[in-house]
């Protein structure tokens, strides 16, 4: 069957030019499509020492195999070498956008070049075009997408991203947004809004069977209490009073752990407050996103609640909602603005009072040097200590001394400190889908491996990053054949996920990074004298390194071996 055949297509907005081919087929069958078909070809068209705001890098929007067949997979993946951290990455987008990627045939849409002009990629009824949209430059998110959305699906910029602020991200139908400094990109190529509309059915291979497994994949949902009882009730707001109850919550740039005000931001909290009604992607049943039915406003997820609420000791949920909306509406990242907010007010010996957030988070859409991320900014200051990033990229809520699977995964990570790319919060916090001691390093190196593994083969569908709570690689390996015709099998699908693993570290190799940058800031390790219990032991966590290595078949300075290579059908080094 050929139902997964698709088209690729690439747009050079600085020859105006639209060339469109048929995918490959064995692209498909070694990396799937999403997070491994933008990997595999971010790392054939643009070298890792590329200078990710320039014209030739690319933007790699990509939708997956189920793409709007599976519930929880109608999004799509955003790849590119990100501006932030300088590591390859890719950004699993929720929303409709992926779907409609699907409908109208494209398994990616590449594009590179700079327009003379603000510019609109625009896919409707099979045909790309690159349309002018100067009235659109210098509008913000919901204006930009207001204006677009009766023509398809919107992934649009707003100001920021304009600016080529570097915690900028395209934001998918006004809700979705992202990590890595993807706004800074389109911004630099004076690229506006994708906006994408398919016409085809999408009909499975094997229908009677598609519909057999389509109810199995609902009954595992509303089997999972993180999904049908977490999520779909309170969307990610759910986890705020059991990480408060273990001591999980990080506040002021990390110096310290737990709230007193958990109970004013949580998920029961905002539920009792207000009606909320569901705000869900297409063919997904959760819903885990809110809407406040009374002023239309999105919830904020538990990554702007404790950005702008928990890290800046901020009690105040109508602050925190306006700080999430101007960063949805700007198109910035929540976390990495909470973190350089966090970490300018420790530099400076103070509290960001609440009247003064809303100026700050504008402040940062118009360009100031807050919005080179927290790295950048200290080291210009001489105090890049204080930065807690890894790689770059700014940690999210979750303190990894705590949570110590989770602290290696985020060390190990190709993103930087990005928690999605292993979610570890699972197993270590939630118990799904199988316990593991949160305090301790022993042991996490193999399992660790397995769900980066996964991660990346799930992202390659395009299903959502909750998905791993009830798809596992039978599950995929079964729908993948009853929807597209392909057999690919549970065990080629784990290797999927390491090749993809293994081809994003060769790109970060060749872009300079190495042993070194896999470590997380030094305020997590022990000092002698400093709560030396809850503290990273130093010697520990290099031996669980070290150990990760040898599990990945890589070398003692985190290379990949020449017979991890091999049998992976990878045939590049790193650079020297």
């Amino acid at each position: 069957m050929d139902c997964w055949k698709g088209k690729t297509v690439y747009v050079d907005l600085g020859s105006e030019s639209v060339n469109v081919i048929r995918t490959d087929e064995k692209l498909i069958h070694r990396y799937l499509g999403g997070r491994g078909l933008g990997v595999k070809l971010l790392s054939e068209l643009a070298d890792p020492d590329i200078d990710p705001l320039s014209p030739i890098n690319p933007l790699i929007f990509t939708s997956g195999p189920l793409s709007g067949f599976s519930p929880m997979a109608s999004g799509a993946v955003l790849t590119s070498k990100s501006p932030l951290t300088g590591t390859i990455f890719s950004w699993n987008a929720g929303g409709g956008f992926g779907r409609e990627l699907k409908k109208a045939g494209v398994d990616a849409l590449i594009i590179t070049g700079k327009a003379e002009k603000p510019s609109c990629v625009e896919i409707r009824e099979g045909n790309t075009e690159i349309v002018p949209v100067e009235g659109l430059w210098g509008k913000n998110v919901r204006a930009c997408t207001e204006a677009l959305e009766s023509k398809g699906s919107v992934a649009c910029i707003g100001r920021a991203g304009e600016k080529q602020i570097l915690i900028s991200s395209f934001v998918v139908d006004s809700i979705h947004s992202g990590r890595g400094g993807m706004g800074a990109v389109a911004g630099s190529k004076m690229l506006k809004a994708v906006v994408v509309k398919g016409e085809r059915e999408l009909l499975p291979s094997n229908p009677e069977r598609f519909r057999e497994l389509n109810k199995k994949v609902l009954k595992l949902l509303e089997a999972s209490p993180v999904l049908s009882k977490g999520l779909a009730n309170y969307g990610t707001s759910a986890l705020v009073k059991l990480l408060d109850y273990m001591d999980l919550i990080p506040s002021r740039n990390f110096t310290r752990r737990g709230t007193p005000f958990a109970d004013k931001l949580s998920g029961e909290y905002i539920k009792a407050v207000f009606e909320l009604e569901k705000e869900s992607c297409p063919v997904c049943p959760l819903g885990c996103k809110k809407r406040i039915k009374k002023t239309g406003q999105i919830v904020p997820d538990y990554d702007s609640l404790w950005a702008f609420g928990f890290n800046l000791e901020n009690p105040d949920f109508g602050s925190v909602l306006n700080a999430d909306r101007i960063c949805r509406d700007y198109g910035l990242d929540p976390i990495s603005a909470g973190s350089v907010l966090s970490a300018c007010a420790e530099l400076k010996s103070k509290i960001i009072e609440t009247h003064e957030l809303e100026s700050l988070l504008i402040g940062i859409g118009e360009g100031n040097k807050l919005g080179d991320g927290a790295r950048k900014y200290l080291s210009a200051m001489g105090r890049e200590n204080m930065s807690m990033d890894i790689k770059g990229l700014e940690l999210g809520g979750f303190d990894p001394r705590g949570i110590r699977g989770q602290a290696l995964a985020y060390a190990t990570s190709c993103h930087g400190g990005d928690y999605q790319t292993a979610f570890m919060i699972g197993p270590e916090v939630l118990g799904k889908p199988l316990s593991l001691d949160r305090l301790s390093l022993e042991g996490k190196a193999g399992i660790l491996q397995v769900f980066e593994n996964l991660t990346a083969a799930l992202d390659s569908l395009a299903l959502c990053p909750f998905s791993v709570f009830a798809f596992n690689e039978e599950l995929c390996s079964a729908l993948l054949l009853s929807a597209t015709g392909m057999e690919i099998s549970p065990a080629e699908f784990q290797k999927i996920g390491e090749r993809i693993w293994n081809l994003e570290r060769i790109y970060n190799l060749g872009a300079g990074f190495m042993l070194k940058d896999d470590t997380l800031p030094e305020r997590f390790f022990e000092k002698k004298g400093e709560n030396e219990e809850y503290m990273i032991s130093h010697p520990a966590f290099e031996t669980a390194l070290q150990e990760y290595y040898h599990y990945r078949g890589w070398d003692r300075e985190g290379v990949p071996l020449a017979r991890k290579l091999k049998d992976l059908g990878l045939n590049c080094r790193k650079k020297k």
